[in-house]
């Protein structure tokens, strides 16, 4: 039995194929799915905020190398706490050593990139959904290298 790091088969089937520029996207429970056979879609919710997006996000990263995030700008403007917790947990990143790039854009932006983009099968290789319930609190985790 799998003792630590990310527990559920299917989440960490996914990041184990993840190549450089894959993006994994963390999202809350009101984000829409594609439907793209191509893109693997796992939701974890089983309850209200259960689990939340930040714990889930946490346990992604310990076993995932991101080059870069993507959030969106009403996150910060709507839900400061979540994007607060996303910048403590990308700065304990880079802390060790990681260069990690930042990227905001309106949320309809992030939104149809994800939807156009998952449609494409381009990059999005696939979706955590959480039982988050506060808005805006999705995140694009684009893998880096470990060299």
């Amino acid at each position: 039995m799998k003792k630590k790091g990310i527990l559920n088969p299917k989440i960490s089937e996914l990041v184990a194929r993840m190549g450089h520029g894959d993006m994994l996207v963390v999202t809350d429970r009101g984000f829409p799915l594609p439907m793209n056979p191509s893109v693997t879609v796992v939701d974890v919710s089983v309850g209200a905020n259960l689990p939340g997006v930040v714990d889930v996000l946490k346990v992604i990263l310990e076993e995932l190398e991101i080059e870069e995030i993507i959030i969106a700008e009403e996150t910060e403007k709507i839900s400061p706490q979540i994007h607060k917790e996303f910048m403590k947990i990308i700065s304990e990143v880079r802390n060790k050593g990681n260069e990690i790039r930042i990227k905001v854009i309106p949320h309809m932006e992030f939104k149809h990139m994800l939807l156009r983009g998952a449609e494409e099968g381009k990059e999005v290789k696939g979706m955590v959904r959480t039982g988050e319930l506060t808005p805006y609190a999705n995140i694009i985790l684009v893998s880096g290298v470990t060299f």
